[in-house]
């Protein structure tokens, strides 16, 4: 394929289906229903607004695609209207001949005249090196904190080098959290604790029940001291991970943690967890490396800077 032959153009809503397959074909998706209406619930019904895409076609037929999640981030006086590069796909065909790069130029070009701020993400060692250099920073990695069940399952952990399944494992305990987001006392208490200081999604009560609602994707809800914790269970390699998505209260409860973690696996593991409220060991080099690249705003963010907790980053 030579350069002529390749043709970048804003996605339509009628390539999902072609999008769809060529996630199949060459991410290893099932392509089924169920992915269909994940990719339906991450693009299509994101508060902050449908995710723009791309595609390059070759002869008519669509040979890679570049979906940017919207994205927002505030620190109480400001926001920051970003976008995350997350799904993206090359056909085995034309593998090696640019495409990745040609689809991400074309998206920063395009958002950056439309006004998005920046770009963010959190890529694989495959794919670090070429958003790197394309412009991208590399901030580090958020601190995990684990709280194990106990020193054997501490050794399944240390085995544990594989990403977590996508889909979760499963588990009775606690309540579906789209149902309980769905209760107006419980979104509201939830979106009334604030952010922490720093540049952070906000927790509106619009927000939670989306990013929890997907019954697939396993999320449950348990009542903590002072409010709840939002949570699914997956495996990892050898291990069950408790995955602390949200804590959803001022107050710490190193018990309830205990609890998660005898009822559902072999450790839990969160992000911005305080080690000695919560009970949990930080976990230094293994948390996700977070990437950004300015668009129209200039100036690049510490990682310090920037308030994740798991639920930000454990999907995308």
């Amino acid at each position: 394929m030579t350069e002529p032959d390749l043709h970048v153009r804003r996605a339509s809503p009628d390539d999902r289906s072609a999008v769809l397959d060529l996630a199949r074909r060459a991410l290893g998706w099932a392509g089924d229903e169920r992915d269909r209406a994940f990719f339906a619930w991450k693009h299509d019904e994101n508060p902050f607004g449908p995710s723009p895409a791309w595609v390059a076609t070759t002869d008519g037929r669509v040979v890679g695609f570049r979906t940017f999640l919207r994205w927002e981030l505030h620190d109480g006086q400001e926001t920051l209207r970003c976008v995350r590069a997350v799904d993206t796909a090359t056909d085995p065909d034309v593998q090696g001949r640019g495409v990745f790069r040609t689809l991400t130029l074309r998206a920063v070009d395009e958002l950056t005249a439309e006004g998005a701020d920046a770009v963010f993400n959190t890529p694989n060692d495959k794919s670090r090196p070429g958003y790197l250099k394309m412009g991208w920073t590399e901030l580090g990695r958020p601190t995990l904190h684990v709280a194990p069940r106990g020193p054997a399952a501490l050794v399944r952990m240390a085995r544990s080098r594989e990403g977590a399944d996508k889909w979760p494992a499963p588990t009775t305990h606690g309540d579906p959290a789209g149902a309980a987001l769905a209760d107006a006392a419980i979104a509201g208490h939830a979106s009334g604790l604030g952010a922490p200081p720093g540049l952070a999604a906000p927790r509106s009560a619009a927000f939670l029940r989306w990013r929890y609602s997907f019954d697939p994707l396993g999320y449950r809800i348990v009542e903590v001291r002072g409010g709840w914790c939002i949570f699914r269970v997956r495996r990892r390699g050898p291990s069950t991970e408790v995955a602390l998505c949200e804590w959803l209260s001022a107050e710490p409860d190193p018990r309830a943690v205990r609890r998660l973690v005898r009822a559902c696996g072999d450790y839990a593991v969160g992000i911005g967890l305080s080690t000695r409220a919560h009970g949990a060991l930080p976990l230094r080099g293994r948390g996700p490396i977070v990437t950004w690249r300015p668009l129209s705003r200039p100036g690049v963010p510490s990682l310090a800077d920037l308030r994740f907790v798991l639920g930000d980053l454990e999907l995308f």
